[in-house]
């Protein structure tokens, strides 16, 4: 029986290991390893959210290529759900991330079948579980026009609501528009930069103040390496990050966002899911390939480590 269902972005990375920094035009650093390995919002999330112990439901669109091959292999070994539909119109996704020493990255990124990706590619009816998820909303342009319509769907079902914005670098959608969505949204998860997009306001508390507005539930503002800040109409709780050497940062913020919907199912408690959130993102920064998909007993005994244990 299916828990969650995500929907969204699905592709493959391929990352650097660590650097000091880019290379300056028409120059070459050498690097120890580069490494392949799931990619995209909707991919991410999924991975992370059945490891750690929800039954999942993957809906997205790959290419008939190797590299699509390679997503729904890895989706069987993981035991998740696929419902991962195959074209020939277009290649699948492929970023491109060079990672640096300090946590950061820069991403390149081939869009391929996910600029393809619609309603068109599944039943409404396949929307089933506990919550849904939903990622890539300022680059899915295909899905976008449609994800009222999927969310009011889950919400009729009563489904938990969550959704990631997914703004790198511009905004490709109304305010407008995504104030009707975030009415039916009860997780929100942006950046602190997104957040700063999105109200113009750059104190973490008026971010979340201003947010809220927008008519979403619960604002679970990313922080990198400083925590997070998670707000209802309530309660503001400031999480301080936890100090770590980072390895792998690329889709770390989807790994946070799925540890987040894993504890708030259990807990209802924005606080405890904003600590275990934080935690996962923490320790799964510090991991490469599948190892920083973490496990609930992981997240947990690293929280101890560091005396965070609420």
């Amino acid at each position: 029986m299916t828990d969650v269902t995500v929907i969204g972005d699905v592709n493959v990375d391929l990352l650097s290991s660590p650097v000091l920094s880019y290379p300056k035009r028409d120059s070459q650093i050498l690097i120890p390893s580069i490494n392949l390995q799931i990619g995209g919002g909707a991919a991410n999330f999924a991975f992370a959210i059945s490891r750690l112990g929800l039954k999942t439901r993957l809906v997205g669109l790959v290419g008939k290529d190797i590299f699509g091959e390679y997503v729904i292999k890895k989706t069987k070994e993981f035991g998740i759900e696929s419902r991962i539909r195959r074209t020939d119109r277009e290649r699948t996704g492929i970023t491109f991330g060079v990672q640096f020493k300090d946590g950061s990255k820069s991403l390149l990124t081939f869009r391929g079948t996910n600029s393809l990706f619609s309603k068109k590619d599944f039943k409404l009816e396949e929307i089933k579980g506990k919550a849904i998820h939903i990622t890539g909303y300022n680059f899915l342009d295909k899905l976008r026009r449609d994800v009222y319509k999927i969310i009011k769907y889950a919400k009729k079902k009563k489904m938990l609501v969550s959704l990631e914005p997914d703004i790198k670098s511009e905004i490709r959608f109304g305010i407008k528009e995504l104030r009707k969505v975030l009415k039916l949204v009860d997780l929100f998860f942006p950046s602190k930069r997104e957040g700063e997009m999105l109200t113009s306001k750059k104190e973490k508390r008026e971010i979340i103040k201003n947010l809220l507005k927008f008519g979403c539930k619960v604002v679970s503002l990313k922080c990198g390496n400083r925590g997070c800040v998670v707000g209802n109409k309530n309660k503001i709780f400031i999480i301080k990050g936890i100090r770590v050497r980072p390895i792998n940062p690329t889709g770390i913020g989807d790994i946070f966002n799925a540890a987040f919907v894993y504890e708030y199912i259990k807990t209802k408690d924005i606080k405890k899911a904003g600590i275990f959130a934080n935690a996962s993102g923490a320790l799964a920064i510090t991991k490469t390939d599948e190892k920083r998909f973490v496990r609930e007993k992981e997240v947990i005994s690293f929280l101890r480590e560091h005396g965070r244990q609420d």
